[in-house]
């Protein structure tokens, strides 16, 4: 069974601080006896050793319960003041235990000090109230080095995911179907060649932009989208079906850039479709803040879609390092739901 502890440092406070603990009990307790022979002095040290490291665990269980009681980091005062009651009436328990037990055993030499037996216990609780700060200390280092790991990790990932997008403005494989596409147009429709150029002029503006852009309004990325969305099904044709189905209300809320086109690239590349068998999906609002992106699943063999899984990836760090809402994605072997959080105007990180 493992044992919780009240930090991952408290058996070092224990190590460090029994030792020191034991001796000065023990000569409050006894006075100058307890030196006048090396071996009472270590029976002595021993026996209050073993009888202090069971209390010192007692004392553990309780701080443990009242932590779950009060975990909250601006519960620091709750706790406290939970704590050190008990500990000082547990001190008072204790003391008046270790003296019962050396008053009743043969093998200590030395006479314990009744009179002293306040002072004692004086002395118990000044070094439960230290134990209780160290460890409180301990706990808050462990939560700040844990926090700042974690915010150099999001940052790290907040840069990968800025390179992500440089790479996606300058994608070969992207710009290459484009102007595949283009070129094909332009000896068979002059005037869709046009569109499909101007179209194709909004998606690179909206590219550059958003590489300096922390969030936007959902209303901006769904003009980039059907402009994204126009190329790639004057690509794929009816093969590639997508509605968009958004509530006005939503589309003041705000979202990282490229959300969408992160989210669809990742679609678009990793499943096999074709006219017969094509690929749908729905960009949808669902209520409570939230966008749902939806789509069948359709996986292809033998496509290398890592690349576009660390996109995915990413924009589910750069939530965090938002300290928004998850992202949720939920997959079977049908069909995949992307849950993307949408930020009003009053959650937006300054």
């Amino acid at each position: 069974m493992q044992i919780t502890r009240y930090s991952s440092k408290e058996p070092i406070v224990f190590v460090w601080f029994m030792g020191p603990y034991v001796f000065f009990i023990n000569w409050l307790i006894f006075g100058h006896c307890i030196f006048s022979s090396l071996t009472g002095f270590l029976t002595t040290f021993g026996a209050s050793t073993l009888y202090f490291a069971f209390i010192y665990f007692l004392f553990g269980i309780v701080a443990v319960l009242i932590k779950k009681r009060f975990p909250g980091d601006g519960e620091f005062f709750s706790r406290i003041t939970a704590m050190l009651p008990v500990f000082y009436l547990m001190n008072l328990l204790m003391i008046q235990g270790i003296y019962l037990f050396y008053e009743n055993v043969s093998f200590i030499v030395c006479t314990p000090m009744r009179s002293n037996e306040w002072w004692v216990t004086g002395f118990g609780c000044l070094c439960s109230t230290v134990i209780t700060f160290i460890n409180e200390a301990m706990v808050g280092w462990e939560k700040w080095k844990a926090s700042v790991t974690e915010t150099s990790r999001l940052q790290n990932t907040y840069q990968k995911s800025r390179l992500l997008v440089l790479k996606r403005q300058i994608n070969p494989h992207f710009l290459f179907n484009c102007f595949n596409s283009l070129s094909s147009l332009i000896s068979e429709d002059s005037d869709e060649a046009e569109k499909f150029l101007d179209e194709m002029t909004k998606v690179y503006r909206y590219l550059l932009k958003g590489e300096n852009e922390q969030l936007v309004p959902l209303a901006d990325e769904m003009k980039f989208i059907q402009s994204y969305l126009f190329l790639n099904q004057t690509r794929f044709g009816s093969a590639l079906q997508i509605n968009v189905e958004i509530d006005e209300k939503d589309k003041e809320k705000k979202l990282p850039p490229l959300s969408l086109q992160v989210i669809l690239e990742n679609i678009i590349y990793r499943n096999a479709f074709s006219k017969t068998n094509p690929l749908l999906a729905v960009i949808r609002s669902a209520g409570n803040d939230e966008l749902v992106i939806e789509n069948n699943q359709q996986l292809k063999q033998t496509k290398d879609s890592s690349e576009y899984e660390e996109g995915l990836d990413n924009l589910v760090n750069k939530y965090q390092l938002l300290n928004q809402k998850k992202v949720e994605i939920v997959e079977t072997a049908e069909a995949r739901k992307v849950i993307l959080p949408l930020i009003s105007a009053q959650e937006v990180p300054v």
